[in-house]
């Protein structure tokens, strides 16, 4: 192989290389498109979940949301989060007593 053929060699692989690396940017932007729809589905299953179990809630005047916001409890970590939904005293933030349907 001489000189030239050496270089053309050369040239085809380095475009090659450039090539894979657009796909790989390609796919990598089709893979975060997915996981962003994904997201957005399973967020909106969830808000609609959760509406579902405070629609009932009020429904039964309230009934059951000690045991909600014990579960809550449990299940929250974030101080924010905490105090959005328990409220300072842990008996339930002021909009989750509205939404369940506790008088204030």
């Amino acid at each position: 192989m001489d000189f030239v053929e050496g270089a053309a060699v050369q040239d085809r692989l380095e475009k090659l290389k450039q090539q894979k690396a657009k796909i790989d940017r390609q796919i990598a932007l089709a893979l975060a498109a997915e996981r962003k729809s994904q997201k957005r589905d399973d967020d909106r299953v969830k808000v609609l979940v959760g509406a579902m179990f405070l629609d009932q809630l009020k429904r039964q005047g309230g009934r059951g949301s000690e045991q909600l916001l014990a579960r809550m409890g449990e299940f929250l970590s974030r101080p924010g989060e905490r105090l959005a939904v328990l409220g300072e005293d842990g008996s339930g933030s002021p909009a989750f007593r509205r939404l369940v349907g506790i008088e204030q």
